[in-house]
């Protein structure tokens, strides 16, 4: 198992195509995904995230990771801004800690 992290968001910063990198999550992902996850990385030549990354084939990664975004998100949202919880939608995108690890 390894850690991943990544960043998550709800709003994005004007004219930019990151996220405010204010809320966070980690998962422990198995090796093989793990690997997936950096394959999947590379291919999108070396940037990951959930609106503009080609996941085709790696649907069932995508799927877990982006589930587990919208969970944390929301708890956070629910905490630190109520009004805007339960999101239609998440952004999120791999941290430089991540990369790093590659």
């Amino acid at each position: 198992m390894k850690k991943a992290k990544f960043w998550v968001d709800w709003l994005l910063e004007a004219g930019e195509a990151s996220i405010c990198h204010r809320y966070w999550f980690e998962m422990e992902i198995p090796d093989a995904e793990y690997e997936e996850l950096y394959q999947v990385w590379y291919d999108n030549n070396c940037q990951l995230n959930s609106w503009g990354s080609d996941w085709k084939g790696h649907d069932e990664l995508f799927e877990i990771i982006n589930a587990c975004a919208y969970h944390i998100l929301n708890d956070e949202l629910k905490k630190h801004e109520p009004e805007f919880a339960d999101p239609l939608d998440v952004y999120w995108e791999i941290s430089k800690e991540t990369v790093d690890a590659f």
